[in-house]
């Protein structure tokens, strides 16, 4: 059988099962279920068997045409009673014929003319969610930065004796995780409750590790890795006079979704 298309196109086909769209399934055998595509009926301008030509006249054609219908249809019919039908079975083809075009019929790529989903409409769906995966992870970093500097001014504020946050920042541990930038009391208890209780530990632990220790994004897990490096790279004596502290936080997080980040970090560690 030859498939003619608008365009001017034509090619062979084994079978075919016309669908109430107007469209048609094409198969490469007579018994229909070997899928290989499928044109629409804006496209189609007719279906004949080998042995009718275009310039036939129309009655010949009808007449070729109902023949092999009929045919296949009886060729249908006989594999159809070779198979017991199961409880709940019906038997509209119409409906089965419908289903099997949407979940089962591919396109064949070397059958010209035939319709195929469109590649713009889709080519561009996974770089559309990653930047919106990467748009979102920005804005959790920033409230988780929020959240962790008002909890390091909270427990400044309630801390024993009524401490002051710089009578405090200067007591701290040289090697207590919030030294870190970006690393306040929040996170801190997430590292400690993972065995991560030093600036070594930190600077030691894969960024796995504390991606898991933290619940925070990989993004975040390399700039305190990088200002981790920094800070162990600084004389003990800068350490305790000038020690990265969560005083910048805040502002470091409303920027977390900014492109120019990493230049106001260079740039706060100058």
């Amino acid at each position: 059988m030859k498939v003619y298309l608008t365009d001017g196109t034509s090619f062979e086909c084994g079978g075919y099962k016309a669908l109430d769209s107007g469209g048609v399934v094409l198969t490469a055998d007579r018994k229909r279920k070997q899928v290989v595509g499928y044109v629409p009926a804006d496209a189609l301008v007719y279906v004949l068997p080998d042995d009718v030509a275009p310039g036939d006249s129309l009655a010949d054609a009808d007449d070729a045409s109902e023949d092999d219908e009929d045919e296949n249809e009886g060729e249908a019919d006989d594999a159809g009673d070779e198979h017991e039908a199961g409880d709940g079975e019906t038997d509209d083809s119409g409906s089965d014929d419908s289903d099997r075009t949407t979940v089962e019929a591919g396109v064949d790529p070397d059958v010209a003319g035939v319709t195929g989903v469109a590649d713009e409409e889709t080519e561009h769906t996974h770089d559309d969610l990653a930047a919106r995966i990467d748009e979102i992870d920005g804005r959790v970093d920033g409230l988780d930065g929020r959240v962790d500097a008002m909890t390091e001014q909270l427990a400044a504020v309630v801390s024993a004796g009524g401490v002051d946050a710089e009578e405090a920042e200067e007591a701290r541990d040289p090697e207590d995780p919030r030294n870190i930038r970006g690393i306040g009391e929040a996170y801190a208890t997430r590292l400690r409750a993972a065995g991560i209780h030093t600036v070594t530990a930190l600077r030691e632990a894969s960024d796995e590790e504390l991606a898991a220790a933290a619940d925070v994004s990989a993004r975040r897990v390399t700039d305190w890795k990088r200002r981790a490096e920094r800070y162990a790279e600084r004389p003990a004596s800068e350490r305790e006079a000038e020690p990265e502290s969560d005083a910048a936080t805040k502002s470091e997080t409303d920027a977390a979704s900014d492109p120019e980040t990493d230049a106001d970090d260079a740039t706060d560690d100058g």
